[in-house]
This record gives structure tokens, C-alpha cells and sequence, in this order.
């Protein structure tokens, strides 16, 4: 018995890092980042996500190429909200999308991210192309309605929690995203040529609702691409430009290289894309 308290007082302490989006790209490195906003789909996932504040700050300067005063920026906001100000600047500067610049006096400014400014303003003005035609049927002709989609997307993940837990299901994981699990902490080889098992992050993993638990997997998939040979660039992007998809049309993946065919693939494993073997 006092091993077992033990070992749930351990289980208890122990809490994953479950990171929100702006969480996580505040740990890219700048390049990385950059190269991101060069995607106008990357651009307007990170500002719908921004505190309406910093929104609101981003709109007022998006028009304006040279830096305004940071005194200036402040005295937007009443004193009593300096405590939303100091939010939205915060939030700005870790990702990058406005930059501690001096004015030409040496006062202190924030200037807008070139590369942020133009590829945000083609996103909310319009201009360039779109990634893919939407239709409404799959190439074999049949339409797949939202409850068909939404049962595929609990089966498959229903596949991943059994593989978790050790209970084998029909359809064996990939190995990429078996290695992930491992990789993550969540599951653990105990010797070598022996299955992986559950680890106490595991259980707490389990614990979590369905949303938090693909967006967990997600962060840690991503942050294994460098490991796995991966430009994680190409991915994020592309997993931007999925997020502004819409739910049961179809999508052709014509011209897709490799790399993001093999990232869709995985992401059907997942049940976040259908898509026929």
C-alpha cells in the first residue's frame, strides 16, 4: 500500500507541458519563425489567436513602415489597463511580430515584422493563391458527410489510446508515429526487443480531453522533425493552411512533394485528415 501511495503521489506531481499555440512558437528559433510568416495562412492563425488587444495593435500599424513610440503605443490604453497592454506587447515581441526598433531620436519603438506585415495583409486584404480547390465529392465520387468524418476521426484515435495502453488493435501504427509516442515520454521500451508500455505521463496523457490529447501529440510530432529528417517549416504551414479547411469538402493533393504526402498520411493515421489509402 505505501507503494503504491508512492507511486501516485509521483503520478500526481508529475504534469505534462502542454503548451497553447503561441506558447509553443515563442520557443522557435527567429529563423524559424521568419520563414513561417512567409505563409499567409501561418500568419492569420497567429493573429486570430493573439489577445484582442495585440489584434487591435497589429491593425493600427499594419499600414504604417516606419516604428512608432513605444510611449505612443501605451498611451493607447487607459492607465487601468496597463495590465492588457503589457500582455499584447508581450505576446508581440516573444513572437516576433513586432520588433524593438529606435526612432530616429533614439526613443524607443515597435515596428512591425516586414515579413508578418506583408504576408498578414495578404491574408485579411486578399491576393495570392489558394493551396487547394475544394470540392465537394472524393475521387471516387462519394460524399463523406460530417458524421462519417467524425466517427473516422474517433476510430483512428481510438487506435492510438488502445496502442498506448497495450491493447493491439487490428490496424498496427506506423512506425513514425509509435516513435513519437516513445520519444515523448508517454510510452517506454523497458528492454530492448520488447514492446513499448505505458508510462506514468502516459496515464496522465489519458486523463486529458480528446482535443488536448491530439494537440499534445501534435506539439510532440513537430518537435521530433528534426529528429526524423523533417523541415519543420513545410509542416507547420501546411498544417496552417489545413486549419482554415473546410470540414467535409474535399481537397486535392496534386503537387504535394513528398514530405507533406507523407505528413498527410500521418495525419490520417491520426483521423485529422480522411483520405484514401
Amino acid at each position: 500500500m505505501a507503494a503504491n501511495s508512492a507511486s501516485m503521489s509521483g503520478y500526481s506531481q508529475s504534469k505534462l507541458d502542454c503548451k497553447d499555440l503561441h506558447g509553443y512558437l515563442q520557443t522557435l528559433p527567429a529563423v524559424i519563425l521568419d520563414k513561417l510568416y512567409n505563409h499567409p495562412a501561418t500568419c492569420l492563425a497567429v493573429f486570430r489567436e493573439l489577445p484582442l488587444l495585440a489584434r487591435h495593435y497589429v491593425m493600427r500599424v499594419i499600414f504604417i513602415d516606419q516604428p512608432v513610440a513605444q510611449a505612443g503605443v501605451a498611451a493607447w490604453v487607459k492607465a487601468s489597463n496597463q495590465d492588457l497592454h503589457q500582455e499584447a506587447v508581450g505576446t508581440l515581441s516573444g513572437l516576433r511580430v513586432w520588433q524593438d526598433t529606435p526612432l530616429p531620436g533614439g526613443l524607443p519603438g515597435w515596428q512591425l515584422n516586414k515579413i508578418f506585415r506583408e504576408n498578414i495583409k495578404v491574408a485579411l486584404i486578399g491576393g495570392g493563391k489558394p493551396w487547394s480547390t475544394a470540392t465537394e465529392t472524393s475521387a471516387d465520387g462519394h460524399f463523406r458527410d460530417v458524421s462519417f468524418l467524425d466517427k473516422y476521426a474517433k476510430d483512428r484515435w481510438e487506435c492510438i489510446l488502445h496502442f498506448l495502453v497495450g491493447s493491439r488493435g487490428p490496424e498496427a501504427l506506423s512506425r513514425d508515429i509509435a516513435l513519437v509516442l516513445t520519444n515523448s515520454g508517454l510510452m517506454k521500451i523497458p528492454e530492448k526487443g520488447t514492446m513499448p508500455v505505458i508510462t506514468p505521463a502516459g496515464f496522465q496523457f489519458l486523463l486529458l480531453s480528446t482535443s488536448s490529447q491530439v494537440w499534445y501529440f501534435m506539439l510532440q510530432y513537430l518537435e521530433t522533425a528534426e529528429s526524423r529528417d523533417v523541415n519543420l517549416v513545410n509542416q507547420l504551414s501546411f498544417l496552417f493552411q489545413l486549419s482554415f479547411s473546410t470540414l467535409g469538402k474535399d481537397y486535392s493533393s496534386d503537387g504535394m512533394d513528398e514530405s507533406q504526402l507523407q505528413f498527410l498520411q500521418h495525419l490520417r493515421e491520426l483521423g485529422l485528415v480522411f483520405k484514401e489509402r
